[in-house]
C-alpha cells in the first residue's frame, strides 16, 4: 500500500473518539482528514479542536468523500454494523469500537464483506495491542507459570449518574457489552474458548444487565471466573495462574502500566514502556496491516471477535438480556 500518511476518518464526536483522535497525534504516519457526526455543529467543533479539514453531518457523505483510507467508528453499539458495512463495501478500512456489533451473526457478515472487498476490518479491542498485556501473555506462552489452569478478571464501577445509553436497552446498554467484554477477552486470551459457560446476572426492570458473573470450564480442567457490574466499585484486576505461579495485571487491567510475575522465586513487578493514552497502539497495528495488504490485524484477529460475540450471545441468552431485533436467533 503506497501511502506515506494514512488518512483517518473519525465517526462520532464523543469521549472515546476524542481520546482516540488525541492519540493519533502520537503517530507521524497518521493524519485525520475527516470527521462525521449526526450534527454539523458537533462536527465543526470537533474539526476545529483537532484541525480536521473535512466535516460532515452524515456518515455516508464521509464514506463517499474519497478523502479517507480508514474509518474509526466510535458511535454507540447499534450503529456500528451499518456504518462499518457501508465503509467496507466502499473499500475503506475499518477500525470499529468494541463490540463491533451486537451479535456474532452481524460480525460474521462484516468479516465476509471485508474479505469480499479485500479491505481491512478490525475490532478496536485496544487491550490486545497494549505492550504490557502483550508482554504478559508472551511470558505465559513461554511457560513461566506452567499450564494455565485458572483465569480471574473483573470490570465494574458505580456512579450516581450513569451515561443514559448504559441503561438503554435499545442502545445495547448494560455492563456486558461495555465492560464485560474485557474480562471475557482476558479469559479467552489466557485459556481459549471454553467448552462450557454458566452465567448469572441481575437485571433492572427494563431488562438491562447491571451485575453479571460468568464461569467458564475447559477440557483441560482449567476454569475462569469473570465478573462485571454497574453497582459497585471493582478492583479492575485480572490474573492467570498455573502450577508454577501467576501473572497479574493490576487495576485498570485493560490498559495497565506494568504486570506482576509471581513464581517460587518471589514476586516481581515487570515494567514495560508505555506512552500516550493507549489507543495509538491499535491504530499503528491497523496501519501496519493495511500496508501489508491484510484484511485482518494479527493482534486483532477476526476469529476472536466472532467467538467472544458468540460467548456474549450465549451469556445474554442465559441471563435473559435481549436487544431489539435479535429474538430470532437467541432463542436457543
Amino acid at each position: 500500500m503506497g501511502i506515506d500518511r494514512v488518512r483517518w476518518g473519525i465517526v462520532a464526536t464523543g469521549n472515546i473518539s476524542t481520546s482516540f483522535t488525541k492519540d493519533l497525534a502520537v503517530l507521524d504516519d497518521a493524519v485525520v482528514t475527516a470527521i462525521a457526526s449526526r450534527s454539523q455543529d458537533s462536527a465543526e467543533r470537533f474539526g476545529a479542536q483537532f484541525g480536521i479539514e473535512h466535516r460532515f453531518d452524515d456518515y455516508q457523505r464521509l464514506i463517499d468523500s474519497g478523502v479517507v483510507d480508514v474509518l474509526y467508528i466510535g458511535t454507540t453499539h447499534p450503529q456500528h454494523y451499518s456504518i462499518a458495512r457501508a465503509a467496507l463495501q466502499a473499500g475503506i478500512a475499518v477500525l470499529c469500537e468494541k463490540p463491533v456489533t451486537l451479535t456474532a451473526r452481524q460480525a460474521r457478515d462484516l468479516i465476509a464483506v471485508a474479505v469480499e472487498n479485500n479491505t481491512l476490518f478490525a475490532e478496536a479491542m485496544w487491550m490486545r495491542t497494549n505492550p504490557v498485556v502483550q508482554a504478559m501473555f508472551a511470558d505465559l506462552a513461554k511457560g513461566v507459570i506452567g499450564e494455565p489452569m485458572q483465569a480471574l478478571a473483573d470490570f465494574g464501577f458505580h456512579r450516581q449518574q450513569l451515561a443514559p445509553r448504559l441503561l438503554d436497552r435499545e442502545q445495547g446498554g448494560g455492563i456486558l457489552m461495555d465492560g464485560g467484554i474485557y474480562p471475557m477477552t482476558f479469559g479467552y486470551m489466557a485459556l481459549g474458548r471454553p467448552e462450557e459457560v454458566k452465567a448469572v446476572g441481575s437485571l433492572n426492570s427494563d431488562g438491562v444487565d447491571l451485575n453479571v458473573a460468568m464461569a467458564w470450564k475447559y477440557a483441560s480442567g482449567a476454569v475462569a471466573a469473570l465478573t462485571c457490574g454497574l453497582r459497585s466499585h471493582h478492583p479492575f484486576t485480572a490474573s492467570v495462574s498455573g502450577p508454577e505461579g501467576s501473572l497479574l495485571l493490576p487495576g485498570a487491567f485493560h490498559h495497565p502500566e506494568y504486570y506482576v510475575r509471581q513464581t517460587a522465586s518471589g514476586e516481581e513487578r515487570v515494567d514495560v514502556g508505555v506512552h500516550g493514552l493507549g489507543y495509538h497502539y491499535e491504530a499503528a497495528e491497523v496501519m501496519r496491516s493495511m500496508r501489508a495488504g491484510l484484511v485482518e490485524c494479527p493482534a486483532l484477529p477476526h476469529a476472536a471477535t466472532v467467538e467472544i460475540l458468540e460467548l456474549l450471545d450465549e451469556t445474554r441468552r442465559q441471563i435473559g438480556v435481549s436487544y431489539p431485533g435479535d429474538d430470532e436467533y437467541l432463542g436457543g
